[in-house]
């Protein structure tokens, strides 16, 4: 049994070349933040992507070995953008969009702005008193990081609060 994409869905020219240029900018855009290029363009895919597509079109319409779909793609599941789903009757595997993936974007990055806190917060315990230059120094950093995480927090909540309200899925 495969899974088909609704036929409706099926792009034109502009859809195709629109989703190509998507597709290879994302891939850009996640590799400028550390992951790589290929787990970029899966999410790019993913993003346009109606339904469930297996492992091998993946693979195929990315042109890209299923080894290196295996390591992104699982990547991209642990960081919560994308949902693993098992096709009863099929011997692989099969991916969608997970359930609020920018949600899950923003609340990663907040994790790691946490774990920066606590490395600040560490270092300023670790300074002498009369390091007062660098005490100011981590202060300014810590400020930035609280407020910013702040932000983030709420905003994490409120797309998800849309999300869970009916409307887009952030």
């Amino acid at each position: 049994m495969n899974i088909a994409v609704d036929q409706t869905t099926m792009p034109d020219e502009r859809r195709l070349a629109a989703a190509a240029h998507l597709i290879e900018r994302m891939g850009d855009h996640l590799e400028a933040e550390g992951m790589p290029r290929i787990a970029g363009r899966i999410f790019g895919l993913m993003i346009l992507e109606p339904g469930l597509i297996s492992f091998g079109a993946l693979a195929e319409r990315l042109g890209v070995s299923r080894a290196s779909i295996s390591t992104n793609a699982r990547l991209l599941e642990n960081k919560g953008l994308l949902a693993r789903v098992r096709v009863a009757g099929q011997r692989q595997d099969y991916y969608r969009l997970a359930d609020q993936p920018y949600v899950n974007m923003l609340r990663g990055v907040a994790a790691r702005m946490g774990e920066t806190l606590a490395t600040l917060a560490t270092a300023h315990d670790a300074l002498p008193p009369e390091a007062s230059v660098e005490r100011a120094r981590l202060d300014q950093a810590r400020v930035f990081f609280e407020t910013t995480l702040a932000a983030m927090t709420e905003l994490s909540g409120q797309l998800s609060q849309l999300a869970a309200g009916g409307r887009d899925k952030p």
